[in-house]
């Protein structure tokens, strides 16, 4: 069913509904457009235009803030039960912090509005409250009233949905000590898709094996406390009423893999004897294709990794730039992480930071960086506070609030993914110490916005210099003019630089499975909206050689239907890459550089074959 920004109804009693931040962010401001004018035009030196030419821009990074007010709004409804299905983790993060930005937000705003109080009261005698202290009132209290609720254990409970892999346990740590730390209880563990017993078969044997290790792992780590619920895998993805029906059914009332002992307590000799499986026989009709030997990778200088969660970017991305990497020791490559919940210290077993460094097994000429947004921007902000000091300073200290510190409140109410911005912009530094850059992506929903904040960031430059060349008779823009004419000139490299096929590309990942599959289609049409590159599909984790498995064979029978069905989506506009399924996943140099070795693309000519063949399946199911 199509979902939207309205409540539609699902099934029963349960109501669907989509957040467009960008329409909720309208309807917002709509409604308090004018009292939001207010407090700018009365605590800035900004008159109504100005104010107004930049309520009329899109704010980037909007989407966590508008979240929790959407949550805010939904709370006061006649609903009984609200489920929230959140972004993956680090943005989950930050839309349960919200509420802290939020009430930030009222102080700075009310902060602005001091002086105009004073005056006012002292003009009119009566103290009067106006539209725009009603605002702020308003955010405050759902900030404070958001906040409390969800701290409130008989209000709000957290579950946190996880992955039997030792990489998404390594996240899951971080996420659930981060909510803990911040006062929100995480009363349950739920792993998804855990592989159920079975006939002996070598990759399936190798999987349970490493999945009993991590939810071992997972109970003794983080099932303290809470439940651990164990969800087995299915061989079509749940979809619809009827399959979330069942679904639903298996957590509300466990499933039978808790009560096997084997999942409830994992023993060594029964792990450890098993080699690495990597299924790796290629189908009929196609040929090897190692990262360094694809076209779409080859001559680039900035390559994209991104897809829905879950899907492996991270994996794809490392060995793509370790492979490239040790193919030419001339080129110098940098894999840099812009996902919030960094995880390439994990896929390559190593430290990693915000300073690129190499890895202890790596190529010599490959450097690996986890991009720290918050820094980029505090790293400007001493800059951008000094020039809108000197501003301030110009008109007199009468012309902002008297209040303290009034210029860095100005600062702090910049858009909330200025961060992401100033942490993108660095790939536009990074060009002339690299041939090539390889980023690893934060998954779907959040790339694409990373990937349109650039045009967001541009029309904020543009109309700041113009509020600038407005008041040139008044103050001379000085500092702030060169921050800005600085900021500008790297947007519109990054742009350039985005917006060129030869040299950058957006490498899709995804799995063959229905719902990243659909995802999959709305990521390569957004793509193409933006005028990007995407001249490949890496379907990874593939069953390639099934074996005599019933499992494996049904398996790799659907994955085949699906990836029919993402070649027809591409229609010759890009090539499938096949990376197959590894068990465990791929952790480290050595492991991630002969997995990306086994990666496979089908033959141009099999495409017709490959229908006939699904068609032929079709009907022996």
């Amino acid at each position: 069913m199509r979902l939207s920004a309205s409540p539609r109804r699902a099934s029963g009693g349960v109501d669907a509904v989509e957040l467009d931040a960008p329409r909720a962010f309208a309807r917002w401001l709509a409604a308090n457009r004018r009292a939001l004018g207010d407090v700018l035009e009365h605590g800035t030196w900004l008159d109504r235009d100005d104010v107004n030419a930049l309520l009329d821009l899109s704010i980037p990074g909007i989407d966590e803030l508008l979240g929790i007010l959407e949550i805010a709004r939904l709370s006061e409804s006649d609903y009984e039960r609200i489920v929230i299905d959140t972004a993956p983790t680090g943005h989950t993060l930050r839309l349960l912090a919200a509420p802290d930005t939020v009430a930030a937000v009222a102080e700075i705003l009310d902060a602005l509005q001091e002086q105009h109080r004073i005056i006012r009261d002292q003009l009119a005698r009566v103290g009067r409250v106006e539209a725009s202290d009603r605002l702020i009132a308003m955010l405050a209290a759902q900030a404070r009233d958001t906040a409390e609720r969800l701290r409130d254990r008989r209000q709000t409970t957290f579950r946190w949905v996880t992955l039997p892999e030792a990489m998404s346990l390594a996240e899951s740590e971080d996420g659930v000590g981060a909510l803990e730390q911040s006062g929100l209880h995480v009363d349950a563990i739920v792993v998804n898709r855990v592989l159920p017993d079975g006939a002996p078969c070598p990759i399936c044997d190798r999987r349970r094996a490493a999945e009993r290790r991590v939810v071992a792992t997972i109970r003794r780590r983080l099932g303290r406390g809470r439940s651990v619920l164990l969800v087995p895998a299915q061989l079509r993805e749940p979809h619809g009423q009827r399959g979330l029906a069942a679904l639903g059914r298996v957590m509300a009332h466990g499933s039978g893999l808790m009560a096997r002992r084997s999942w409830r307590k994992a023993e060594p000799s029964a792990i450890d004897h098993l080699p690495s499986a990597i299924s790796h026989q290629p189908w009929r009709g196609a040929h090897s294709a190692a990262p360094e030997s694809i076209a779409a990778f080859q001559r680039a200088s900035l390559l994209f990794f991104g897809g829905k969660g879950g899907v492996g970017k991270t994996t794809v991305s490392a060995a793509a730039a370790l492979r490239i990497a040790k193919a030419d020791k001339k080129r110098r490559v940098l894999l840099l992480s812009t996902d919030p919940a960094h995880s390439l210290a994990d896929v390559f077993q190593a430290t990693v930071g915000d300073t690129a460094r190499r890895l202890p097994r790596g190529p010599r000429n490959l450097e690996v960086r986890e991009l720290d947004a918050a820094h980029a921007f505090a790293a400007r902000r001493v800059q951008l506070e000094a020039a809108l000091d000197e501003i301030a300073a110009a008109f007199g200290a009468g012309a902002v609030s008297a209040s303290a510190g009034s210029t860095p409140e100005l600062v702090k109410l910049a858009p909330p993914g200025i961060d992401e911005l100033f942490g993108i912009l660095s790939v536009v530094d990074a060009r002339s110490a690299y041939d090539l850059v390889v980023v690893d992506t934060a998954p779907t929903g959040h790339a694409l916005r990373l990937l349109e904040m650039p045009d967001a960031a541009r029309e904020w430059t543009q109309v700041l210099m113009r509020v600038l060349l407005k008041y040139k008779s008044l103050v001379r823009p000085g500092q702030l003019a060169s921050e800005l004419v600085e900021i500008s000139k790297s947007i519109r490299a990054l742009q350039a630089l985005m917006r060129d096929g030869a040299r950058t590309r957006f490498i899709v990942v995804t799995r063959a499975a229905e719902v990243p599959r659909a995802e999959t289609a709305r990521l390569l049409a957004r793509l193409r909206a933006l005028r990007l590159a995407a001249p490949a599909i890496v379907v990874n984790a593939l069953t390639m050689s099934p074996g005599r498995c019933a499992r494996c064979r049904a398996t790799a029978a659907a994955e085949r239907r699906e990836v029919s069905a993402l070649r027809r989506l591409c229609r010759g506009r890009c090539a499938m890459i096949e990376a197959p399924l590894a068990a465990p996943p791929p952790r480290g140099a050595r492991a991630l550089d002969e997995w990306a070795r086994r990666w496979r693309q089908p033959d141009s000519s099999q495409g017709h074959k490959g229908q006939q063949r699904t068609q032929r399946e079709k009907q022996e199911a």
